[in-house]
């Protein structure tokens, strides 16, 4: 319809009709606000319910982490696990080797088991010290004792040196009578000897 032949009745009732279905839309806003608000409401109800039931709710236990297979040791009885192990503990035995015995005390494996791995695996790589003994080959010896070491016994203290005996300050007159008791032991001794001479000589000339 053009606008030319629009007439004042057609917009009254347009007008009429625009404004039934603004009441309409606005009705079932009303109406849509309505349900929500039941629906909130019923829910609120429907938790407080649940909520006096069971006042807490289910702690789920949380599953212990899964260890890493990198952190798990090495089994015995894993392929080249055992052999592994073995190599270990003969390297640092040495040359001397380890017996069967000792080793599974060492491992926690049965005594048949590495004796068996010794005559199949370990056949081409160990070397038999003993019955019931291997070592690895090509093993180092052991370092020689330290050659020991002799001491020179100590000198007895009679072959050092005699202390020297301190001088005593003696007076002049002491001095003196210590000069006039040796020549008068001089003169005695030369006196002496020309009577034992004497003497000497008559027992000579009796004979």
């Amino acid at each position: 319809m053009e606008i030319k032949h629009i007439t004042s009745d057609s917009l009254r009732r347009l007008l009429s009709l625009t404004e039934k279905k603004e009441l309409l839309i606005k009705a079932v806003t009303d109406v849509e606000n309505e349900i929500a608000s039941a629906l909130k409401g019923a829910g609120t109800a429907a938790a407080k319910a649940v909520n006096a039931v069971t006042p807490f709710a289910p702690v789920k236990k949380a599953k212990p982490a899964k260890k890493s297979k990198a952190s798990k040791p090495a089994k015995a009885g894993r392929s080249g696990g055992l052999k592994d192990q073995i190599l270990a503990l003969l390297d640092s035995a040495g040359a001397e080797g380890l017996r069967v015995k000792h080793i599974a005390e060492k491992l926690g494996v049965k005594a048949a088991n590495v004796s068996v791995w010794f005559s199949t695996t370990g056949k081409k790589i160990t070397t038999k010290v003993e019955p019931g003994r291997y070592a690895k080959k090509g093993a180092a010896k052991s370092a020689a004792p330290a050659a020991k070491v002799t001491v020179a016994p100590v000198k007895a203290a009679a072959s050092a040196k005699p202390a020297k005996k301190k001088k005593r300050n003696l007076s002049p007159e002491v001095r003196a009578k210590l000069a006039s008791a040796m020549k008068a032991r001089w003169a005695a001794k030369k006196m002496g000897k020309p009577a034992a001479a004497a003497k000497a000589s008559k027992a000579k000339k009796r004979k």
